[in-house]
C-alpha cells in the first residue's frame, strides 16, 4: 500500500497527549516533522482544488520518475552496481513508484485507459516513447554495417532518436545529466550494433543464435511501429501484451546467453548493463500487474466497483480524487475496525460500502478537528515548563511552524477560506436539505464546520496569549468584518433549521470569536504605543465598530473597543481642546452605553459557560483572563449603574476562579479589588454571601490566593448590622454617624465595645458598619453554632438567612481545605462546630439537603487527613447507614449460617438521595457522601458506618443509578465517577469485612443491579472515542477526561472481579448480560462495531472493541489486563467470544504493538495477554501467529530496547516472557519461525551478550536463559544455525567469558539476594539450571575445559554454603543447584574427576549433608548422591584410586547408617528407599576401590550392617527390590573385606537376609548366598550354620538355578560357590540338613553337563535369552527338544554381544561347579599313595563309565564322560583358535569365550575326571568288566586330547608350581605342560593297572 502524505490528528493527539513512547522525544519530533505542513497549513491542505490537477500531478510525477529512470539506469552502467546495495533498493522504489503511479491515475481518471482517450496529451506519448526506446533499445539498429539482413526493421534516424532523448527529456536541464545520458545511450548502442550481424568469427560459430535474432528484432520492431499512437488504441491493441513479456524475456535471455560465446571481452566489459536490461524488464513487466492483470495499461487493472468507490469518495469527502485515494488508504491502515482479510468483502454489497464509506467520513471529519486541537496544544505548551516536550514544541515553532510568523497569517487564512468554502455547501435553506442518513448529511458537516472554525480562532487565541505577540490592525479589521452580520456562524441563510440543531456549536463559535476579538484590542494595553489607537486605523475602524451592536457577540468587542478609546482620550485630554475631547468621548460614551445596556456581562458570563470554554481549563483561564481585564477597564473609565452590580459580581466570582484574575485581583488596588472587595466588606457579617462567595472563588484559584483570604478574614474592619434605634444603645453623633453607649451584642458571641463609632452604608437607611476590626472565622463560628442552636432547639424550620451564611461558610473552608490542606489545624474549630451541626441536624426528621450536602463535602476535604477522627465522631449517626457485625454474626455469616447485615440500616441518608435529589435530578449530597466514603476507605477506617455506607452504596445506590433522572449530562456523568471510584476502592481494600466484601463482589456481578451499571459503563466506554471525535467535544475537555476516568474504573472493577474467587457462580451471568439502553457515557454510531451488526456481544468483545482506542492509552491498557484475567479464568475460548470481531482485533493490537508512536504499557499489556494466552487460549495465540511474521517479527525492535529505562525494561521482560512462553508450550509455527532468523537470536539474547551483569533485570535474564535452553533442548543433533553468532559471544575463549560472568551473577545472587528477590528465586535460577544442564547434554563442545572446571567449582561451592550454613538451608535453591551439579559431573566428567579438589569438596558436601539428613529433602540429597557416585565412577579400581576415593567413606558411610535407621519411620521427607539406595551403591563403589582395611574401619566407627539389615528386612516388605539389592551386594562386600560379624552375630546375619529374601526372588538371593559363602570362608565351621540355613530355606530356588545356568548365572555361581564353601565341613552339613546337601551336590553335577552342553550350543541359548522358546522351568529337556527343530534357523542366527557375555558367565558357573564337586571329593594324591585309604567313604558323582548322557533327562546321573567333554571344549577352542575355525559343533558360531577361564576348567576337569576314575577303578563294587571298560574307553579319550594338547604346546611353557587344588591357567590361555605331561602319566597306569 502507498505511503500516504497525510497525517492523522488523532494518532498525532495520541503521541504528544499522554503517551511514554522509547525514545520520547525522538519519536515526537519525527512524528511532529511529518505533521508539520498539515499543522501549518490545517484545513487548506484537505481543502478540494479549483480544478482537476489530476493529469497536472501525474505528469509532474512521470517527469520525476523520468528522471529516475535516467539516473538510474546511467548509474548501474558501470561494472559495480551489483556491489552496490542501494542501487537496488532504489530501483525497487523506482519500479514501484512507476506502477502505483500508472495505477492511481488509471483508477482516478475514470475513463476506460488513458490510451485510448483523444485527449492523450504529447507528455504521455513522449514517456511511453521514451521508455519504449529505452526498454527495447530498438534504437541504434541503423548505421551497422549489416543493415541489408535486417531489412524488416524500420529506417529510423538513431540520432533523431537520440536528439528526444538528450534534449525533450532532458529533466531540470542539467547538462551533467545529459551528459550521462548520452554516454549511457552509446554505450547502448554500441552493444547492439556489437551484434556483428556479418557472421563474424564471434556469431559465426553461432548460426542458431543469429536466426533468433533475426527473429526477435522484426517482431520487435512491428511491435513498436504498431504503437505509434496513430490514433490506434494502444498497445494492448496491437497484439497480445503477454507477447511483449516473452520478447522481453527473449532479449533478456538471447543478451545473456551469448554473452558468454566466445569469452568476447566487449561482452564481459558491458555485462552489468545485459542483466540491469534484463532486470529491469522484468521487474516492471511484472510488478505492473495488479491483480493478476496483463498489463498495468488495461483498464481491467482497477474494478469498475473500485473505480465507482475513488469517484463516490471524491465527492463524498469534497477532494480531488488522489487525495481521497490518501484518505483511504491512510483510514484502512490506522482506523479500520474489521480485519484487513474482508476489505475486499466490503465492495460486494451495497449496504456494506455505503457504511464503510460513512465511517470514513466520520472519521475524516473528527480528524480535522483533532488536526487542529493538536496545533493548539503544541501552540499551548510551547512555554510551559511542565509538559514533557516543552522543549521539543518549543523548537518544533520555532524552526517549523511559526517560522518567521507565518503561522498566525495561516491560521487567518484558514478562518477566510472555511468561512467563504461554507456558504456553498450550506447555502440553501434548511428545510429543502435532505436529512443525515447512514452517510453523514448537511447537518453534520455543518456541526464540524462550525467547530473547525471554532478551533482556529481558539488557536489564534491561545497563539496571541502564548507568544505575547500584538495581531496588526489589518488583522484586526479582518476578524471584526467576519462578525458583521450573522458573524461566522450566523449568516442569514443558518438563521432557521441547522442553526437551532446547532445552538451551542453557534454559540461557542460566536463567544471564542468575541473573545479573540477582546484580546485583539486589548484594552488595559497603554495607548500611547497601541496600534488601534493610531488615527489612519480609527478612521478605517471606527465606522466597522459602531455598526455593531445587532447581536449578543458584538457586545464585548463594542465595549472594549470603546474604553480602550475612552482612556486614549482620557491621555489626550490635556493636549487637546475641551470641545474636541467632549466630540471624541460622547461618540465612545455611547458605544459603552449601547453594550452595557444590552447587558454585556451577562453575555460574558454565557460564554465563559459555552462548552468548549469551560471544558478547555487552558481556554477558561486565557477567556477569565481578557474577560477580567475588560471588566477592570470598564470600571475605571466608566461609572457602572447599581443595576449593574449582581451581574458584575457574579461575573467577577466566576472569573477570580482562575489563576491570572486571582492575581490581579490582589496586585491591582483600583482594579477588582477595589471594585468587588469594598462592598462585600461594608455589608459583613449581616450579609455574608458577598464576601464569602468572593473569599470562595478567590480560595480555590491558587495557594497564594487562599492564604491572603484567611489572612483578609482574619481582621475585617467593618461589622454591619442593621439598626434598631428604640432597642439598641446607639446615640447618633452626625448625620450617618453613630456611637454605641455600651456593648452591643450581635451575634450570640460577637459584641461590638462601647464608644465604637459606625456610619450607615451608603445606598441603605439601616444598615451601620461598626468600625472595629474582627475576625471573621469567629463571626462565622457563632453563625455555625446560632444555627446549631436553632436545631437544638427543636425549631421545624431554620432561618434561611442563617442557613445561607452557613453553607456558604462550609463551601470556604471547603475550597481553602481543597487548595491548601496544610491549614486544618488553623480550621479545627470550624471542623468542629461542623460535625456537632451535623449530629444536632442528623436527628431533624427532614434535614435541609443543601446543608447536608455542604456539610458532607466539607468532611469529605477533611476525611482525606483525618479519616479516622472524622469518622469516630460520624459513627452511629442517624443520618447516616450503618452496619453492626458482631464477631459471632459475621464468623457464622461465613459459615452460611445467618445474615450478617441483619443489623443494618440505611438511615435518613436514603430519603434524602433516593428520594429528594433522585426526584430533582440532581445529586450533591450523594457525590459528597461518596467522596466521604472513599476518603475513609483509603484511610483504613473500618467503622460500622464506613461499612453501611458501602452497602448502602451496593444495594441500594449503584443498581438503582440508571434508572434516576439526571437534570444535566455532566452531573449523572460526575455521580457515576464517584461511586465507581468508591466501589473500586473497595473492592481494593483487603481490610474490609468479609460479607461486606462479598456483597459488593455479588452485586456488581449481578445484572439486575449494580451489575448492570458497571455493563452499561464498560459498553459505552468501548465506543466513547466515537462521542469525542464529534464537534461539540473534545478529548481534552473536562467532561472528556470525566468520561475517560468512568470508563477506566469500571475497567479497573471489572479485572478485579474476574480475579475474586467470590465472583465465579455470578460472573459467567455477567459475560451474557445485556447492557441497558441509555448507558451514561454516551456512544457513537457504529464506532468500534462491525457494520450491520445487532447482536449483543459477549462481555469479553466488549472489552477487546477498546483496542480500537486511540485517544487515551490508559482505557486499552486496562482493557487488555481485564482480557489477560479472562484468558486465565475463562473456561471458554475468547476467539469465540469475539466472534466476527477476532481477525479486525486481532489486526488492531497488531499494528499498535508495531507502532513506533504507542503507549509502552499498551504493548506490555498485549504481550502480557498473549503470554497469558499460550496455556489455557490456544486459539487466540494461534490466531495471532497466523501468520508468525506479524506478531514475531515486531519483537525484534522490542527486544532492543533493554537499556531505554525502566520501561524499556519492562518491554523486554514482556517480549522474553512471550517467547519463553511459546516455548514451553510447543507452538511449532511460531518456533520455527524464530529458529529460521539469526535476528530473533540476537535480539532475545542481546541482554545476555551485550549487558553486564547489574545491567539488565533478573527476570530478563533468565528468561533469556531459559530460550536459549529450550532452543538447545529442541535442536535434534546440533544446536541450529541461529545460535551460532551467539555461541562466539557466550562462550568467549578465557575465563571471562559472558557465561562466566552470568554464572558468577547467579551464585552471587544465591548467596545476598536469595529470599528477597523473587525474580531470582522463581526465574533466573531456575532458567540459568535449565540452560547449564541442556548446554552440557546438547552442546557440551561449547564449553571450554577450563569453563567446565569453573562451572563446577562455583556450584559446588554454592552447594557447600547452602548445605553448611549455621541457618536452614533453602530446600528449593539447594534442589536447583542440585540438579546443575549433577549435570555437569555426568556430562563433563572426565575433567572433573582428575582434580583431587573435587574429591575433598565433595567429601565435605556430604559432610555437611550428613548434619542436615533430617531437614533436607530426599530429591536434593539424591541428586547430590548421583552426583558423587557418578565422580566416584569415573575412577578406575587401581591401587592409586584409594588416595581418590578415601576421603568419601567415612560421610558415606554415616549417611547410609543414617537411612538405614531411618527406614521405615514417619520421616518420609528426609529419607526413602531411592536415597538409601544411592547411598549404598556409592558406599559399595568406594569400598571397591579402597584398601581392603578400609572396610574395617567404616565398621569400627558406624555401625553399618545393623542398620543395613533394619532397612532390608523394612524395604524387602514394600517391594524395594532394587534398593534391597543394593544392601545385599554391600552386605556382601563388607564380608569379603571384612568382618561384619563382629558387630552382629552370625546367626543374626544370616537369619535376617534368608528369611527376609524370598526365594523367588532369585537377584537378590545370590547376594544373600555370597554372604553365607564369605562367612563360611572366614569363620570356619562357626559360619556353617548360616550357610547350611540358606541351602535349607532356598533348597529349591538354588537347585533351579543350577539346572538353568543360561539364565540364572548369578544365583548358579553363588550355590556352586556355597557348596565348595561347605564341602570342608561334609560332616556338619550332612548332620544340619541332608537333603540340601544330597540336592546340591547332584545339582551342582547336573550343572556341569548342562552348561558344557549349552556352551557348545550359543544359538540356542541366544533364542533362549530372547524368550522365542519354552518357559523357564523346561531347562535343559526343553534346549534339547528344540534344538533339532531349530537346526535351520540357528545356523542363520548370528551370535550377539549379549549372549557371548551371558556365555561367559555360564564358563565361570561351570568352573565353580567342577571347584565345588572337586572340593566334596579325595585328594588324588591320598587316594593314590595314602595308604589304607577308605574308598567307600567317598561319593561317586559321576557314573562310572564313558557313555554319552542325554541333556534331555534331567535325572539321569552324569557320565564321567561329561568331563571328557569339557576337555573336549577346551581343545577345539584352544587348537582351532590361531585358525579361526569354529571350535563348536555342528556348525556352531564362533563365540569369544575366555580362554582363561576355559583353560582353569578344562584343568580342574582333567583332575575331577582322574579322582572320580580312580575312585570308580578302586571301588569294590565295580565290576572287572566294567572296570575294563572305564579303562579302555578312558584310554581312548584321553590318549586323543593328550595327543593335541602336547602336540601342539610350545617347549618354553611355564609350569605351575603346584597342580592341585589351584592352576595357574588363569593367567594364560593354555594348561601347563608339566601338569598335562603328569596327568598322561597317571592316565596310562590307570588304563593298564588293575
Amino acid at each position: 500500500m502507498k505511503d500516504v502524505c497525510l497525517v492523522s490528528g488523532k494518532a498525532l493527539w495520541g503521541v504528544i497527549c499522554g503517551t511514554y513512547v522509547l525514545p520520547s522525544d525522538e519519536v515526537v519530533g519525527n512524528e511532529l516533522q511529518k505533521a508539520a505542513p498539515h499543522l501549518r497549513a490545517g484545513l487548506r491542505a484537505y481543502a478540494k482544488p479549483t480544478g482537476d490537477h489530476l493529469d497536472r500531478w501525474i505528469m509532474e510525477e512521470k517527469k520525476v520518475i523520468l528522471k529516475k529512470l535516467f539516473d538510474l539506469m546511467v548509474s548501474e552502467s558501470d561494472d559495480h552496481w551489483a556491489k552496490t546495495a542501494s542501487i537496488t533498493e532504489k530501483k525497487k522504489n523506482f519500479v514501484k513508484e512507476l506502477s502505483e503511479l500508472l495505477v492511481i491515475e488509471s483508477e482516478c481518471k475514470g475513463d476506460d485507459h488513458w490510451g485510448k482517450t483523444a485527449n492523450i496529451t504529447e507528455e504521455k506519448k513522449d514517456l511511453v516513447k521514451k521508455l519504449s526506446y529505452l526498454l527495447v533499445s530498438e534504437s541504434g539498429w541503423e548505421g551497422c554495417k549489416h543493415s541489408a539482413k535486417t531489412a524488416n526493421i524500420m529506417e529510423k534516424n538513431f540520432s533523431k532518436k537520440f536528439e528526444l532523448l538528450g534534449s525533450k527529456s532532458k529533466c531540470e536541464g542539467d547538462e551533467k545529466v545529459v551528459e550521462k545520458k548520452k554516454k549511457f545511450v552509446k554505450k547502448l548502442f554500441d552493444l547492439v550494433s556489437e551484434s556483428e550481424w556479418k557472421g563474424d568469427d564471434h556469431w559465426g560459430k553461432t548460426a542458431n543464435v543469429t536466426e533468433k535474432k533475426n527473429n526477435f528484432v522484426k517482431k520487435l520492431s512491428d511491435l513498436v511501429s504498431e504503437s505509434e499512437w496513430k490514433g490506434d488504441s494502444h498497445l494492448s491493441k496491437t497484439g497480445n501484451v503477454t507477447e511483449m513479456k516473452n520478447l522481453f524475456m527473449k532479449l533478456a535471455d538471447l543478451v545473456v546467453n551469448e554473452s558468454k560465446c566466445e569469452g568476447d571481452d566487449r561482452w564481459a566489459k558491458t555485462a552489468s548493463v545485459i542483466g540491469l536490461a534484463m532486470k529491469l524488464s522484468n521487474l516492471l513487466v511484472k510488478e505492473s500487474e495488479w491483480k493478476g492483470d496483463d498489463h498495468w495499461g488495461k483498464t481491467a487493472i482497477v474494478m469498475e466497483e473500485k473505480k465507482n468507490f475513488v469517484k463516490k469518495l471524491s465527492n463524498l469527502l469534497d477532494l480531488a480524487a488522489v487525495q481521497s485515494w490518501e484518505v483511504f488508504q491512510f483510514f484502512l491502515v490506522n482506523e479500520y475496525t474489521k480485519a484487513d482479510s474482508s476489505l475486499p468483502d466490503l465492495f460486494t454489497s451495497q449496504r456494506d460500502e455505503e457504511s464503510f464509506r460513512a465511517h470514513l467520513l466520520r472519521f475524516y471529519l473528527g480528524d480535522r478537528l483533532h488536526l487542529l486541537r493538536c496545533l493548539r496544544h503544541i501552540v499551548a505548551n510551547t512555554a510551559n515548563p511542565q509538559h514533557p516536550y516543552q522543549s521539543l514544541f518549543s523548537d518544533f515553532m520555532r524552526d517549523v511552524l511559526d517560522k518567521d510568523g507565518m503561522l498566525e497569517g495561516c491560521l487567518l487564512q484558514q478562518v477566510i477560506n472555511n468561512n467563504n468554502g461554507s456558504n456553498g455547501s450550506t447555502s440553501v435553506a434548511a428545510s429543502s436539505m435532505p436529512p443525515d442518513g447512514p452517510i453523514p448529511g448537511p447537518s453534520t458537516h455543518l456541526a464540524h464546520h462550525l467547530a473547525e472554525l471554532q478551533e482556529i480562532l481558539a488557536t489564534l487565541l491561545v497563539y496571541y496569549s502564548s507568544t505575547g505577540r500584538s495581531p496588526l490592525p489589518a488583522t484586526f479589521k479582518s476578524l471584526v468584518q467576519l462578525a458583521q452580520g450573522g458573524g461566522l456562524g450566523g449568516q442569514p441563510d443558518l438563521q432557521e433549521g441547522l442553526r437551532e440543531i446547532h445552538m451551542p456549536l453557534v454559540e461557542a463559535l460566536d463567544a471564542t470569536h468575541a473573545l479573540l476579538l477582546v484580546l485583539t484590542i486589548n484594552v488595559d494595553m497603554p495607548t500611547s504605543g497601541h496600534s488601534l489607537c493610531e488615527s489612519e486605523w480609527v478612521n478605517k475602524l471606527d465606522p466597522i465598530m459602531a455598526g455593531l451592536g445587532a447581536r449578543k457577540p458584538h457586545l464585548a468587542p463594542l465595549l472594549a473597543w470603546a474604553v480602550l478609546h475612552l482612556r486614549a482620550a482620557a491621555d489626550r485630554a490635556s493636549t487637546s481642546t475641551s470641545s474636541a475631547y467632549a466630540a471624541s468621548t460622547r461618540t465612545y460614551h455611547r458605544l459603552a452605553e449601547r453594550a452595557l445596556s444590552s447587558n454585556v456581562f451577562s453575555y460574558l458570563q454565557t460564554a465563559l459557560s459555552c462548552a468548549p470554554i469551560q471544558g478547555d481549563k487552558l481556554l477558561l483561564r486565557l477567556a477569565s483572563s481578557v474577560v477580567y481585564s475588560l471588566v477592570c477597564a470598564t470600571a475605571t473609565c466608566l461609572p457602572l449603574a447599581p443595576a449593574h452590580q449582581p451581574v458584575l459580581s457574579s461575573l467577577a466570582k466566576t472569573l477570580l476562579a482562575q489563576d491570572p484574575p486571582a492575581d490581579l485581583f490582589w496586585a491591582e488596588e483600583d482594579g477588582g479589588a477595589g471594585l468587588l472587595l469594598p462592598h462585600a466588606l461594608e455589608v459583613f457579617p449581616y450579609e455574608v454571601e458577598p464576601l464569602l462567595s468572593l473569599a470562595t472563588a478567590l480560595a480555590g484559584a491558587n495557594p497564594d490566593s487562599c492564604l491572603k483570604v484567611i489572612e483578609l478574614l482574619s481582621e475585617v474592619p467593618y461589622l454591619t448590622w442593621p439598626l434598631e434605634l428604640g432597642e439598641c444603645p446607639v446615640q447618633q453623633v452626625r448625620e450617618g454617624g453613630y456611637c454605641t453607649m455600651a456593648p452591643l451584642q450581635l451575634l450570640p458571641s460577637i459584641t461590638v465595645p462601647a464608644r465604637t463609632c459606625g456610619s450607615l452604608v451608603p445606598a441603605s437607611l439601616r444598615l451601620v458598619a461598626w468600625n472595629t476590626p474582627t475576625n471573621a472565622w469567629q463571626v462565622l463560628l457563632s453563625i455555625m453554632n446560632m444555627l446549631g442552636l436553632e436545631v437544638s432547639s427543636g425549631a421545624t424550620v431554620a432561618d434561611p438567612q442563617v442557613m445561607k451564611a452557613v453553607c456558604s461558610t462550609l463551601q470556604l473552608v471547603t475550597a481553602v481545605l481543597a487548595t491548601l490542606p496544610s491549614q486544618l489545624p488553623a480550621l479545627v474549630h470550624v471542623v468542629h462546630e461542623a460535625l456537632v451541626l451535623l449530629r444536632r441536624m442528623s436527628h431533624v426528621s427532614r434535614p435541609p439537603g443543601v446543608l447536608v450536602a455542604a456539610l458532607l463535602a466539607m468532611l469529605a476535604e477533611v476525611s482525606t487527613q483525618e479519616a479516622k477522627n472524622v469518622w469516630t465522631e460520624l459513627e452511629g449517626s442517624p443520618l447516616l447507614p450503618y452496619l453492626a457485625l458482631p464477631e459471632s454474626s459475621a464468623s457464622e455469616a461465613k459459615r452460611g449460617k445467618a445474615d450478617p447485615f441483619v443489623e443494618y440500616r440505611a438511615g435518613g441518608l436514603r430519603a434524602l438521595v433516593c428520594g429528594e435529589e433522585a426526584a430533582m435530578g440532581t445529586y450533591p449530597i450523594l457525590r459528597s457522601y461518596t467522596s466521604l466514603l472513599a476518603a475513609a476507605i483509603k484511610g483504613g477506617v473500618r467503622t460500622g458506618s464506613v461499612q453501611g455506607g458501602v452497602v448502602f452504596m451496593a444495594r441500594e445506590v449503584t443498581g438503582a443509578m440508571m434508572r434516576w433522572w439526571y437534570r444535566t449530562q455532566e452531573e449523572r456523568d460526575k455521580l457515576f465517577e464517584c461511586c465507581l471510584t468508591l466501589l473500586h476502592h473497595t473492592l481494593e481494600d483487603p481490610g474490609l469485612d468479609p460479607s461486606v466484601h462479598t456483597l459488593v463482589v455479588h452485586q456488581l456481578v449481578d445484572r439486575s443491579s449494580a451489575g448492570r451499571t458497571l455493563l452499561s459503563v464498560v459498553e459505552s466506554g468501548a465506543s466513547l472515542e466515537g462521542m469525542l471525535s464529534l464537534p461539540s467535544h473534545s478529548p481534552a475537555s473536562t467532561q472528556a477526561l470525566r468520561l475517560t476516568r468512568t470508563a477506566q474504573m469500571a475497567l479497573s472493577i471489572l479485572h478485579r472481579l474476574v480475579g475474586e474467587e467470590s465472583s465465579t457462580e455470578g460472573l459467567s451471568q455477567l459475560l451474557r448480560a445485556t447492557p441497558l439502553p441509555g448507558v451514561p457515557l454516551g456512544s457513537s454510531p457504529g464506532v468500534g462495531r462491525g457494520q450491520g451488526s445487532s447482536a449483543v456481544p459477549h462481555l469479553a468483545l466488549t472489552v477487546a472493541l477498546y483496542a480500537h482506542q486511540r485517544l487515551n492509552p490508559r482505557l486499552l491498557y486496562l482493557a487488555l489486563r481485564t482480557l489477560t484475567r479472562f484468558a486465565q479464568k475463562l473456561d471458554v475460548p475468547l476467539v469465540a467470544c469475539f466472534g466476527a470481531e477476532a481477525d479486525g482485533i486481532r489486526d488492531a493490537l497488531l499494528r499498535r504493538l508495531e507502532s513506533p508512536t504507542e503507549d509502552v504499557r499498551v504493548k506490555v499489556a498485549l504481550l502480557r495477554l498473549l503470554t497469558a494466552s499460550t496455556t489455557r487460549q490456544q486459539g487466540l495465540t494461534n490466531a495471532f501467529l497466523t501468520p508468525p511474521e506479524k506478531l514475531l517479527d515486531p519483537l525484534v525492535s522490542l527486544a532492543s530496547l533493554t537499556g531505554k529505562g525502566s520501561m524499556g525494561h519492562e518491554v523486554v521482560l514482556a517480549v522474553v516472557e512471550l517467547v519463553d512462553a511459546l516455548w514451553t508450550q510447543k507452538y511449532s509455527t511460531a518456533t520455527r519461525h524464530m529458529q529460521a532468523k539469526k535476528e530473533f537470536c540476537d535480539a532475545l539474547t542481546c541482554p545476555l551478550t551485550s549487558h553486564k551483569p547489574g545491567e539488565v533485570s533478573d527476570a530478563i535474564v533468565g528468561h533469556c536463559f531459559s530460550i536459549l535452553a529450550r532452543q538447545l533442548f529442541c535442536a535434534n543433533s546440533s544446536p541450529p544455525a541461529s545460535l551460532s553468532a551467539v555461541k562466539d559471544r557466550l562462550f568467549s575463549s578465557g575465563s571471562r567469558s559472558s557465561v562466566c560472568l552470568w554464572s558468577e551473577h547467579v551464585l552471587s545472587k544465591v548467596e545476598d539476594g536469595w529470599k528477597e528477590s523473587r525474580d531470582v528465586r522463581e526465574v533466573l535460577v531456575p532458567a540459568w539450571r535449565d540452560f547449564v544442564v541442556v548446554l552440557v547434554m546438547r552442546a557440551r563442545s561449547w564449553l571450554t575445559p577450563q569453563l567446565k572446571v569453573k562451572l563446577a567449582e562455583d556450584i559446588l561451592e554454592g552447594l557447600l554454603r547452602q548445605v553448611g550454613s549455621s541457618e536452614e538451608p533453602d530446600q528449593h535453591l539447594t534442589l536447583l543447584l542440585a540438579e546443575v551439579y549433577i549435570a555437569l559431573v555426568k556430562h563433563c566428567s572426565k575433567q572433573l574427576a582428575e582434580k583431587q579438589k573435587f574429591f575433598e569438596q565433595t567429601s565435605k558436601l556430604l559432610a555437611c549433608l550428613q548434619g542436615v539428613v533430617m531437614t533436607t529433602s530426599t530429591h536434593c540429597q539424591l541428586l547430590i548422591l548421583g552426583a558423587s557416585l557418578s565422580l566416584i565412577t569415573l575412577t578406575d579400581i587401581t591401587p592409586q584410586s584409594h588416595n581418590l576415593v578415601a576421603c568419601l567413606v567415612g560421610p558415606v558411610g554415616n549417611l547410609v547408617q543414617q537411612h538405614g535407621r531411618l527406614a521405615g519411620s514417619a520421616a518420609q521427607s528426609c529419607t526413602s528407599a531411592s536415597t538409601l539406595g544411592l547411598a549404598t551403591a556409592l558406599l559399595h563403589q568406594l569400598l571397591l576401590r579402597c584398601q581392603p582395611d578400609t572396610a574395617q574401619q567404616l565398621l569400627t566407627q558406624f555401625p553399618v550392617v545393623p542398620a543395613l539389615l533394619h532397612a532390608t528386612e523394612t524395604y524387602m516388605k514394600s517391594g524395594d527390590e532394587e534398593v534391597v539389592g543394593e544392601m545385599v551386594n554391600l552386605l556382601a562386600t563388607l564380608c569379603r573385606t571384612a568382618q561384619p560379624w563382629k558387630e552382629v552375630s552370625a546367626q543374626t546375619l544370616s537369619s535376617t537376609l534368608t528369611l527376609a529374601v524370598p526365594s523367588s526372588k532369585t537377584n537378590l538371593l545370590s547376594g544373600v548366598v555370597w554372604c553365607m559363602v564369605w562367612g563360611v570362608r572366614h569363620m570356619g565351621a562357626m559360619g556353617v550354620e548360616g550357610g547350611v540355613n540358606v541351602a535349607a530355606i532356598h533348597l529349591q530356588a538354588l537347585c533351579g538355578s543350577l539346572a538353568i545356568p543360561h539364565k540364572e548365572p548369578n544365583l548358579a555361581l553363588a550355590s556352586a560357590a556355597l557348596v565348595e564353601a561347605l564341602a570342608p565341613h561334609t560332616g556338619l552339613w550332612v548332620v544340619l540338613h541332608q537333603a540340601s546337601f544330597t540336592q546340591l551336590t547332584a545339582a551342582t553335577t547336573r550343572c556341569i553337563h548342562i552348561t558344557k552342553h549349552l556352551l557348545c550350543t550359543p544359538r540356542f541359548v541366544q533364542r533362549e535369552l530372547g524368550g522365542e522358546s519354552g518357559s523357564r522351568s523346561g531347562g535343559a529337556s526343553a534346549a534339547a527338544a528344540t534344538t533339532t527343530a531349530s537346526a535351520i534357523s540357528d545356523a542363520a542366527a548370528a551370535i550377539t554381544p549379549a549372549t557371548t557375555a551371558a556365555l561367559n558367565k555360564m564358563l565361570h558357573v561351570l568352573c565353580a561347579c567342577l571347584s565345588a564337586i572337586q572340593s566334596l571329593g579325595p585328594d588324588l594324591t591320598d587316594l593314590l599313595c595314602g595308604p589304607g585309604s577308605d574308598v567307600d567313604a567317598w561319593t561317586l558323582f559321576f557314573h562310572p563309565s564313558f557313555r554319552t548322557v542325554s541333556a534331555h533327562d534331567p535325572s539321569a546321573q552324569p557320565s564321567l564322560a561329561s568331563l571328557t567333554a569339557v576337555l573336549e571344549l577346551y581343545d577345539s577352542h584352544a587348537s582351532k583358535e590361531s585358525r579361526g575355525v569354529s571350535p563348536c559343533h555342528s556348525g556352531a558360531p564362533e563365540v569369544g569365550l575366555s580362554l582363561q577361564v576355559l583353560a582353569l576348567c578344562a584343568e580342574k576337569a582333567l583332575l575331577l575326571l582322574l579322582t572320580q576314575a580312580t575312585l570308580a577303578l578302586m571301588s569294590p563294587d565295580t565290576a572287572p568288566r566294567d572296570a575294563q571298560r572305564i579303562r579302555q574307553n578312558m584310554a581312548d579319550d584321553m590318549n586323543s586330547f593328550f595327543h593335541h594338547s602336547l602336540g601342539r604346546r610350545p617347549p618354553a611353557s611355564p609350569l605351575p608350581t603346584t597342580m592341585a587344588g589351584a592352576s595357574t591357567a588363569g593367567g594364560h590361555t593354555h594348561i601347563s605342560l608339566r601338569y598335562l605331561r603328569l596327568a598322561q602319566q597317571l592316565v596310562t597306569r590307570l588304563c593298564v593297572t588293575k
